[in-house]
C-alpha cells in the first residue's frame, strides 16, 4: 500500500488521512432529499476526526475539488434505473 501523500494527511494536525468526502446539502427537493447547489460545499473527513470544509461549488477551484467527472459514454439512461 502506498504511503500518504501530504495532499491527503490532515491539514491541521497532519496526522489523519482522507477518510470520507461529502457534501453538505444546499436544498431539498420537492420530495425532502437533500440536493447540491451552487451554495454546496465540499466537506473532508479525516481519519483523525477533523473536517475541513471546502469552497462552494460556485466559487471553488475546479482544480481542488474532488469530484467524479464522468464522459458522456459513462452516464445511465435517467429510464434505464427506474
Amino acid at each position: 500500500m502506498d504511503q500518504p501523500t501530504e495532499e491527503t494527511r490532515c491539514p491541521i494536525c497532519g496526522v489523519g488521512v482522507v477518510a470520507d468526502v461529502m457534501y453538505d446539502e444546499g436544498a431539498e427537493r420537492g420530495d425532502g432529499a437533500p440536493m447540491q447547489t451552487a451554495d454546496t460545499r465540499q466537506v473532508t473527513t479525516y481519519s483523525c476526526g477533523h473536517t475541513v470544509d471546502g469552497s462552494s461549488l460556485a466559487t471553488a477551484d475546479t482544480d481542488e475539488l474532488d469530484v467524479e467527472q464522468r464522459t458522456s459514454d459513462e452516464t445511465v439512461d435517467p429510464s434505464a434505473t427506474e
